[in-house]
């Protein structure tokens, strides 16, 4: 069976290329996300995320063409606040592609864990989205021996960027990013691709886009995480199309919020403009509006505050997490060893039934043991020379031996490793299984510790890692809140990544 029609099951524990694929963590419109390593000499092993396309035969040629595409240009940025892609690799006919592994969550799932304990801090909002924006303006800028590329993400949403414990944001996924200075065929004339909640309205209309785009949906993404609302938040996706694309003005975020700093306010209608040529001209030239309009929000003294605010929100989270991955590499340590024992017991049988085929017995010495002994002299063959007196072999007898001393070399490696594992598993509790897939009901396998919402229930240890974890203020000073938490109506649900009604939001 060809790799790329296996399912998500079978690829589980599978190894690609010189990456272990351990836990599914993520799925997406065309591709599923996994936890993997990739192990070296001496010991050497380091966390990465592979993506793979999901298996369907529709169309596969065109999604393995934007795999590359994604792959080619992803890989030419280096910048802290974009998720570095390592390589583009194909195994059996299935391609995958490797990206750094990120510690953190998604922007999404901060938003939705802000709403429920006292909101999201303007100073916390603008920086994180100050970091994006330097991210998007490494994207904006890329060029190579052709000259600028011109690329546009198109995507910029809650779910594509990370935030990293240590309060780090990176962009991810350019599945959708068009080098718009070069001939690209993985879009057509007038296709649209991207999230219509977070698209601008010339990308709606199937117009020609440039970064300006991106622009604005980064003005969206602050307006979100600094007021708890979507500007354009409908009861459909019919009108959300209508919202963005018609001249009805963006409500100023001071209607929502009395106390919205006026110089905020200002950037941020401005990245919100439905005419692109009165917005911001570039994502550094509203991250430079940004820092003059809100200074608190950097600096040293700033990212401390992000930090304590993620440590708040999320803390909990981040022992769960990191458990979680611990457990999924003791359960690859097993089937590695596990995999590793059949192999060897396989090449010890091979080896035992060459040593088989290895052993002939000679016409002569047949004839020898054959001949009985006192024949008639008239039936005796003549001797013609004198040969000297062999001892007669017993076959049965020496297969054997090669058997038994396969055996003894094989089986202490078998057995020893094999069960310090088994011990060392065995010191876990039962209570929380490992599996391949991350959308299984309780009890959680690891998948679901990496993807839930909160940590897992007791007696596990990831309970007992989170209760040892700093304590969570749940009611954070008044100074912290902001209309996430005012805009009890508006903010987000907690079991939901959607602020939208837009169907398969979250692809």
């Amino acid at each position: 069976m060809p790799a790329r029609h296996l399912t998500m099951s079978l690829l589980a524990n599978k190894t690609l290329g010189r990456y272990q694929l351990m836990v599914a963590i993520a799925r997406g419109g065309m591709g599923q996300v996994w936890l993997a390593r990739l192990q070296g000499a001496r010991g050497f092993s380091k966390l990465v995320a592979v993506k793979t396309l999901l298996p369907s035969e529709q169309d596969l040629p065109r999604l393995e063409a934007m795999l590359a595409e994604e792959a080619r240009l992803a890989s030419l940025i280096q910048h802290a606040n974009v998720v570095h892609t390592m390589e583009l690799g194909e195994h059996e006919g299935l391609l995958y592609l490797v990206m750094e592994w990120v510690d953190g969550e998604p922007l999404g799932f901060l938003l939705n864990r802000a709403g429920e304990r006292g909101g999201m801090p303007f100073g916390v909002a603008v920086g994180l989205i100050s970091q994006v924006l330097s991210g998007l303006h490494a994207v904006h800028e890329l060029s190579d021996a052709s000259g600028p590329l011109g690329v546009v993400h198109r995507d910029v949403s809650p779910h594509n960027i990370l935030v990293t414990y240590d309060g780090v944001a990176k962009l991810l996924d350019f599945g959708v990013a068009k080098a718009t200075q070069q001939a690209s065929q993985n879009t057509e004339a007038g296709e649209i691709k991207g999230k219509f909640s977070y698209m601008a309205p010339e990308q709606i209309l199937g117009g020609e886009v440039d970064r300006r785009c991106d622009v604005f949906a980064a003005g969206i993404v602050l307006y979100l995480l600094t007021t708890g609302r979507h500007p354009f938040k409908r009861h459909n996706t019919a009108a959300v199309i209508h919202a963005i694309t018609t001249n009805d003005p963006v409500p100023p975020p001071s209607t929502l919020l009395e106390d919205y700093p006026p110089e905020l306010e200002r950037v941020l209608l401005k990245a919100l403009e439905k005419d692109a040529t009165n917005r911001w001209s570039s994502a550094e030239e509203m991250r430079i509006a940004l820092e003059q309009a809100l200074p608190e929000a950097f600096g040293d003294t700033a990212r401390s505050q992000l930090r304590e605010f993620l440590d708040r929100i999320v803390g909990d989270r981040k022992a769960a997490r990191r458990e979680a991955v611990r457990r999924a590499q003791i359960r690859a340590d097993q089937v590695e060893l596990e995999t590793g024992s059949r192999k060897a017991l396989q090449a010890a049988s091979a080896q035992s039934a060459a040593s088989l085929g290895a052993i002939s017995i000679s016409k002569s010495d047949v004839e020898e043991l054959l001949e009985p002994l006192g024949a008639p002299a008239d039936e005796q063959k003549p001797v013609t020379a004198a040969r000297p007196k062999r001892t007669p072999k017993a076959p049965w007898l020496v297969a054997s031996a090669g058997v038994l001393l396969a055996l003894a070399v094989t089986l202490p490696r078998w057995f020893t490793p094999h069960t310090a594992v088994r011990a060392a598993a065995a010191e876990l509790p039962a209570a929380a299984p490992l599996s391949a897939l991350p959308l299984a009901p309780p009890p959680q396998p690891v998948s679901a510790l990496l993807l839930s919402g909160s940590p897992p229930v007791a007696p596990t240890p990831v309970a007992s890692m989170s209760a040892a974890a700093p304590s969570v203020d749940l009611h954070p000073p008044a100074k912290a809140k902001s209309a996430v938490a005012k805009n009890a109506g508006n903010k987000p649900s907690a079991s939901s990544h959607n602020d939208l009604l837009t169907p398969d939001y979250a692809q």
